[in-house]
This record gives structure tokens, sequence and C-alpha cells, in this order.
């Protein structure tokens, strides 16, 4: 792409797809956070940013990111990153789709246009017309403070909640809600996206089911919790279950548990609003909220798990 001018004043910069793996990963864990998963381990870091669906004719070093660099002319610095949006390249909710996982610039730049023209680009690669036809662009986990930028750009937004599994509640056999119906222009993840997704994360272990359920159980300093990472409408199949073997568990080593869920809607039978102050991450224990959102252009997904996007990854 050629090099671009914000205004007379401000630099010079030119968006291009990473050139640079290890620099990018120098940069999440300089600017982003010290010992992020993405910059201290190079699996997930290919996990995420290197899928089998990513565009190597856009993505030509095969790493789904976009990068600003500085213009040599300007800094006399030829290349350095000074931001970066990255995103998951993924066969849903339309076949070409781009899941965006990571957006920062450096923080003395923040408001030169920088990330603006970061989404821009992104969104151009994303929607634009392909052999699978019209692409997808959105995220899953966004804060309430970043809605105004999408919301300005003409994308949909809509609350996901964070709900607990309560089997005293749920009786013996809880029904599950109605099943959404999903309309013309997505489709669901397909099986190779599951077996990718669930069944070759360099990390995570996941009980997956035939059915499409995804669970994932892990014991932390707070208690045992098992996260519903994936919910179809046969849900009340196994989550008794599920939640069954959590107690258990839990009670043999004297610790809390909880079974959650993200979702739009309440799931069904037994679920409910989780409370304010339950942590909603363990590493170390925080209650973070249990309402984030989810964007998407042109549309925002029937539905959402909470293994979509980036969000059941190590911290």
């Amino acid at each position: 792409m050629p090099s671009q001018t914000l205004t007379d004043t401000r630099p010079t910069f030119a968006i291009e797809p990473c050139r640079d793996d290890a620099e990018l990963r120098s940069y999440i864990d300089t600017y982003w956070r010290p010992g992020h998963v993405l910059a201290r381990d190079e699996r997930m870091f290919e996990f995420t940013y290197r899928t089998p669906w990513v565009d190597r004719e856009v993505f030509t070093t095969g790493t789904s990111v976009l990068g600003v660099y500085d213009d040599e002319a300007v800094h006399g610095e030829a290349g350095r990153l000074l931001g970066f949006l990255g995103t998951i390249v993924a066969p849903f909710p339309r076949p070409r789709s781009c899941w965006l996982a990571l957006w920062h610039v450096l923080p003395e730049l923040k408001g030169t246009g920088m990330g603006g023209a970061l989404l821009k680009q992104m969104q151009e690669i994303a929607l634009a017309p392909g052999a699978k036809g019209p692409g997808w662009i959105g995220t899953f986990g966004a804060g309430p403070e970043a809605l105004p930028v999408y919301l300005k750009r003409g994308y949909a937004v809509r609350a996901v909640r964070r709900w607990v599994y309560d089997v005293d509640k749920a009786g013996n056999s809880p029904r599950a809600a109605s099943a959404c119906t999903l309309h013309g222009a997505e489709r669901e993840a397909p099986t190779d996206w599951l077996d990718y997704r669930f069944g070759s994360h360099p990390i995570y272990e996941y009980d997956v089911r035939e059915d499409g359920n995804v669970f994932r159980t892990e014991t932390n300093t707070w208690g045992v919790v098992t996260h519903c990472c994936r919910l179809t409408p046969n849900w009340a199949n196994h989550v008794p279950e599920v939640a069954d073997r959590t107690i258990r568990h839990a009670q043999s080593l004297g610790f809390e548990s909880i079974i959650d869920a993200w979702s739009f809607d309440c799931p069904g039978e037994g679920w409910t609003l989780a409370p304010d102050d339950l942590p909603s991450v363990f590493h170390p224990p925080e209650a973070r909220g249990n309402t984030i959102y989810a964007v998407g252009r042109p549309f925002v997904p029937t539905t959402v798990h909470k293994g979509d996007c980036d969000q059941d990854r190590p911290n």
C-alpha cells in the first residue's frame, strides 16, 4: 500500500501486511502487555494468526495482521512498527471471515488516525468481492469504550452476557431455549473449523461432543470452572452430566465450582445471569464484568460462543 499522510504535520506511514512475526511478537510484549501469550508462545501466535484460511495472496507472509510502519523519509528508521491490527481468518459466519483480535498503536500516536486507518484497510480486505462471495469482519470481546469506533463505521453491535448453570434450578430434564435460525447471509461454523479450533489447540484440551457442544474444565486458585465453549440447541443432553462431574470434583478438593457460558440470550432452564462479583478471569481471579460486545459488518452473527474469536485462550 502506498505511504499515506494524515496531515501536513503528522508522520507519513505505510500500512502493509506484517513483515516480520518476531518483530510483531516483540511489539506485543513491549506495548500491549509483557508476557502476553501471543508474545511468549510461538505456537499460540501461529494458531491465532496463521490459520489454514488465511489468503496468502493478501497476507503474503501467511500472518493475518496489518502493521503500520514508519516511512524512512520522515523518521530515518526504515520500517519501524508503530501499530498493528490482527485478525483470525475463519470460514464463518461467512466462508471468508475476519475476526479482529488485538488492535494497538503506540500511545504517543493515539488520536492521529492510525488506528482508524488500520481498520479501514482491514475492512477493505475482508469485504472485498471474492471467489467465495462477500466477506465478513467483526469481533467478539469488545468493551463498551470501543463501541463508538465501530458504530460510526457502520458495524452492528449486540451485547453478550455471561450465564451460570444452577443444577438445583435446572431440574432433572432441563429444557433448552428455542434454537435460533440463521439468516440467509451466514453459515454455521463448519466441521473443519471446529476440528482446527478445538482439536488442534496448542495449549488447551477440550471435551468435544459429537453434536458440536464443547467444554473445557480447569482447576485454578479460585476453584473448579467448566467453560461451555460452544453450546448447541442440544446442550441439555450434556450440561447436567458435565455439571455433576464439575461439582463432584470441586467437592473432593474442597473448592468452589461454576459452569459458565456466554450467549446473547438465556440458553434455557437452569441458567441465570452471572453475579457481578463472580470472577470472569481466573489467572489471577478477577471480576471484570459479565457483559461484552459482539460487533460485525455487515451483520452480527445469530449466535456467539466463548470459543469464538480469541475469547478462550490463556492470558
